[in-house]
Parts: C-alpha cells; structure tokens; sequence
C-alpha cells in the first residue's frame, strides 16, 4: 500500500521538530495498521491552514489525481486545512479517486458515512477555532496600538518603534517598544 503522509506547520523554524514528529507518528501508525507500507512524504512548514495554497499539498494533490498513494494519512485534521470548504472539496477529490484519509490523532474512517460526516463536523470546529485565534489577535493587536505598543513586525508608515525599558511586578527588568509618530511622515 502507497501512503501519502502530509505535514504542516505554521510557522517556519530551523528546527522543524513539529513536521518531524507528525511524519514519524503517520509512519509508526501505519506500520502498525497496514501491510508492505511505502511512504510519499509531503511538507509544508511555514504556511497557515487558512487556506489550500501551499506547495507541498498542491503536489500532493497533483500526484492524487494521478494515482501515485492509495491513502493520505496526517496527524491531525486541520493539518490538512482549517476551512470547511478547502476541507470538503479535498475530501471529495480523494473520494472521486478512491483515496482514503486517516487522521490519526482524530481517528477518522473516511470509507463509511457516518466516518465522513464525523469528519466534516470536525472540519467545521477547526475553522472555527482558526477564526477565533484571528480574531483574539486582532483585538490584541487593537488593544496594543491603543496604548501606543508595538508587538514587532513591518512598523506602520509614519511612525518609528523604539524600545522602552521597565520593571515588572518581580522588579525584572523587562523590553517593550512603542511607536512614535515621525512628523515628516
């Protein structure tokens, strides 16, 4: 049996031990539920689940649709994505070639309905959970620009970030930054 196992990963790190400890859990969950395992293996670190454009799961797909893998096994459902939409319609486009998918953290059963209908149930949760970290952040981010602190990143046309030290409630000594606004700007 072929098995595609794909992996992702938010955010890009040197290390990569999160793809890594998805792949080995596909791996030994496969070992110890299928026969004669050959394994195509698929990465995205660094890309979000919010949406299906992401290199690695575009070849995946691609090679789906030639028949290269019998199942697409992952650790966790929205590793896959985490919108209901993208979700569905790869699960369709597995269906339509008669490819299974294994969540092994979840434990879904793609090959009978009440497994597909538990899957998509637990694809709407993801996308909801995606939706509200998006919208803590948001208001997070809102909160701070309120109080004029700056979290990091590209800072916004027409001020400067500037680091400010302080003590906190155990007197250690602690570094944010603000922004200021540059007149010329």
């Amino acid at each position: 049996m072929k098995i595609a196992i794909y992996s992702r990963k938010s955010k890009f790190t040197e290390k990569g031990e999160s793809i890594d400890n998805q792949i080995e859990m596909c791996k030994d969950f496969c070992n110890s539920h299928f026969d004669m395992n050959e394994f195509i293996v698929y990465e995205d670190e660094g890309f979000s689940g919010r949406d299906i454009d992401r290199p690695q799961f575009k070849l995946m797909m691609a090679d789906a649709k030639k028949g290269k893998f019998d199942a697409v096994v992952c650790y966790r459902l929205d590793r896959i994505s985490r919108n209901v939409l993208d979700f569905s319609q790869t699960l369709e486009e597995l269906n339509d070639k008669n490819i299974s998918f294994i969540s092994i953290n979840e434990r879904f059963d793609t090959s009978t309905p009440m497994g597909r209908t538990i899957t998509y149930i637990a694809s709407v949760f993801a996308q909801l959970e995606r939706e509200t970290i998006a919208e803590r952040i948001k208001d997070n981010m809102y909160q701070l620009a309120r109080s004029g602190r700056w979290l990091g990143g590209r800072t916004p046309l027409g001020f400067k970030s500037e680091p400010v030290e302080y003590y906190d409630n155990e007197m250690n000594k602690r570094k944010m930054y603000m922004l200021t606004p540059i007149k010329k700007e």
